[in-house]
């Protein structure tokens, strides 16, 4: 463990200063998806091996390049005019990190993984067969368009299930709509709520979660308390991001609801780590975790490499993303998290092994919600002290969940005073 923590901090130390990357601007942009976009469409064609590796080595080093040296937000702020400090939104500047980091993947993906080339299906109709779509060239290209921003597969066939039945009707546009602002006010309510527990994480340069002034017991009680708010904040931040694309989607491209099968199935019901994180957590990233990390280390140390293997991906693009937001990054309590959690999933299955008996029932609940709070809030303490809580996820002038807080805190004032 020692040996890794000084590998983890020697690469630390020498990452790229964070400080010094220039504004993004769209040329600077535009050859690494160029090339992105090239290696989609080669991945359905066949005979194209060789110049796919010959691109590989310039797309990974374009997009090391615009991860390292490209700040998003201030093009965000200062060209585009969409916020007043770019300091207040450097949670994009991990999103465009991890973009980057999936292209790369992606890339590597379709040059040496791939078996055959991959197709689109064409959508089916109930109990027909899956008929991959002619590969015409107007297909060829609206296709390569899609398998950019197609991270799960839907409706391809290197997805193990490319059309996903959910066994319910898929809401109309009003339901998506109103459960859109459901989630964004979730999102902001959970923001504020730590920002009122823990008013100076909301200074720019960040701070601790960890309260040294309170007793040992209201101490952790507030930290879990704000590490669940800062779950719901990330749960409730990656499902507005899916389903308005989803809007974008059903309103403007003509696609039905059934396209966008929804990207997480309700976490909170989870009774094990292994249904959270296996099921119900969002997959965004599920297949190149699979890819990357499950399946060598399946090949390395069987099921428990499998599993350990995704979790150590998952933590390696995480801690990659922490950097993004400008101070720097973290193993021990980023990567750790993911980490741990690949530990605990370990222990379910073993458990199960031992005893013939899954973990489930009101025990999972509460041995996975413990699990991941002891972890986790090592996880939010890291953003906290790198000023994600500082971060404006929405405009100061249409905060609902800030309003719905204020209200019921004044309410709740109003009725003590009785």
């Amino acid at each position: 463990m020692d040996q890794l923590y000084q590998l983890s901090s020697s690469i630390q130390a020498n990452l790229p200063d964070a400080t010094l990357r220039k504004t993004l601007t769209l040329t600077d942009v535009f050859p690494v998806i160029l090339c992105y976009y090239a290696h989609a469409v080669m991945a359905m064609l066949p005979g194209t091996f060789w110049f796919r590796v010959a691109l590989l080595p310039v797309t990974i080093w374009l997009a090391w390049d615009a991860g390292v040296s490209l700040n998003f937000t201030e093009f965000l702020a200062n060209t585009l005019g969409l916020a007043k400090d770019p300091m207040r939104i450097t949670h994009l500047n991990f999103i465009f990190v991890l973009a980057m980091w999936a292209i790369a993947h992606k890339s590597f993906e379709w040059t040496f993984i791939i078996k055959k080339p991959i197709r689109r299906y064409q959508t089916p109709k109930d109990g027909k067969t899956l008929v991959e779509r002619p590969l015409t060239i107007s297909n060829l290209f609206l296709d390569a368009a899609d398998l950019l921003f197609n991270h799960r597969g839907l409706g391809w066939n290197w997805s193990s299930d490319p059309f996903p039945r959910e066994g319910v009707e898929a809401p109309a546009i009003p339901i998506q709509l109103l459960k859109l602002f459901v989630k964004i006010t979730s999102l902001d309510a959970a923001h504020y709520l730590i920002q009122l527990m823990r008013p100076t994480a909301y200074r720019l340069e960040g701070d601790t979660i960890f309260d040294n002034t309170l007793e040992p017991l209201p101490r952790a009680a507030q930290v879990s308390a704000i590490s669940l708010c800062g779950m719901v904040v990330i749960y409730s931040s990656v499902d507005i991001m899916y389903a308005v694309c989803a809007l974008f989607g059903q309103i403007f491209l003509g696609q039905s609801a059934s396209q966008w099968p929804r990207i997480a199935n309700r976490p909170w019901l989870a009774m094990s780590i292994t249904e959270f994180w296996g099921r119900r957590w969002h997959q965004f990233f599920r297949h190149l975790f699979v890819v990357f990390g499950s399946r060598p280390g399946s090949k390395i140390a069987g099921w428990p490499g499998s599993i350990m293997g995704a979790y150590l991906v998952s933590a390696v693009m995480h801690v990659w993303g922490l950097w993004g937001l400008g101070r720097g990054t973290e193993w021990t309590h980023t990567g750790g998290f993911f980490i741990m959690i690949g530990l605990g999933s370990i222990f379910e299955r073993q458990f199960k092994i031992w005893t013939g008996k899954t973990v489930t029932g009101v025990p999972g609940t509460l041995w996975a919600m413990v699990w991941q709070l002891i972890w986790g809030s090592g996880m939010v303490d890291a953003w906290a002290r790198r000023g994600m809580i500082a971060n404006d996820f929405i405009r100061k002038e249409i905060r609902v969940g800030k309003l719905l807080v204020d209200v019921v805190l004044a309410i709740v004032a109003k009725a003590r005073a009785l």
